[in-house]
């Protein structure tokens, strides 16, 4: 092949493809920052997350599901690829908003300024933060008619990838993998019951559910999905889980049994 078609043939590849070849540069936890966010974090945040951000401080023996560790950085609720390190937007929506059927309450009242300083200091428990970048935030494909032939090809999405072996055969999270489920600190966790509320640990809107489907959720057994489901599909997926919550029954809401 001569030097003109590589060029050409370079010049035709994904723009995005191209960009995920490129690593995201580390960016070490500003210092300045640093130091003001461990006098907010040894006000608000030690007594769960411990003096070593290792999830171990002293209420972490009463809480269900545990602190973060922080020191792995390992992060469930993200919006990069399964195995990056998070966005700051990432981190501070987690603050902002809290982490639903958890102990992590909203910190919003503290402001932004003070819990930007808080994630820099977090990001010191982990030499992660100096050694790679976050990943870079997946993209959003337009949202197709969330209409019955959606949530049927949803439930056919669902079927395909066996959700129903951890989230149960309508949804409720008592599939049979249950019992084998151990985050990636050993504690045993149970997966969502899609039937019981609207409100999920990372986020409630369809949006966080599609995102969620795209990134998993790191350091426990939910994977992405993102190698394996179209982007437009993942919005079927959504919808179709959507449904769980009005139409419990074993037959699904087709009237097909949801494990087939």
């Amino acid at each position: 092949m001569n030097r003109r078609k590589s060029i050409l043939l370079f010049a035709a590849l994904p723009a995005t493809l191209a960009f995920a070849q490129t690593p995201t540069p580390p960016r070490p936890p500003d210092a300045a920052r640093a130091g003001r966010g461990k006098a907010v974090y040894e006000r608000y945040c030690i007594s769960c997350h411990g003096e070593h951000g290792d999830g171990r401080g002293y209420s972490a023996q009463w809480l269900d599901p545990r602190p973060r560790d922080f020191t792995r950085a390992i992060f469930k609720c993200r919006s990069t690829p399964s195995g990056t390190l998070p966005v700051d937007d990432d981190l501070m929506r987690t603050l902002d908003e809290g982490l639903y059927h958890t102990n992590m309450p909203s910190w919003q009242v503290l402001g932004d300024r003070q819990l930007r300083d808080v994630i820099e200091y977090i990001k010191t428990f982990s030499p992660r933060w100096k050694e790679e970048g976050p990943g870079e935030p997946i993209h959003y494909v337009r949202e197709p008619a969330d209409d019955a032939a959606s949530r049927k090809k949803g439930q056919q999405i669902w079927n395909a990838q066996a959700c129903f072996n951890c989230h149960g055969q309508t949804g409720k999270g008592d599939g049979s993998s249950v019992p084998t489920l151990f985050d990636d600190w050993g504690f045993h966790i149970t997966p969502f019951d899609f039937t019981s509320s609207p409100h999920r640990k990372c986020g409630s809107s369809d949006k966080d559910l599609y995102r969620t489907f795209l990134t998993g959720l790191n350091g426990t057994p939910m994977p992405s999905f993102a190698d394996t489901v179209p982007p437009e599909d993942a919005w079927h997926l959504v919808h179709f889980l959507k449904t769980l919550q009005v139409e419990n029954t074993s037959q699904g809401i087709f009237g097909i049994s949801m494990g087939q």
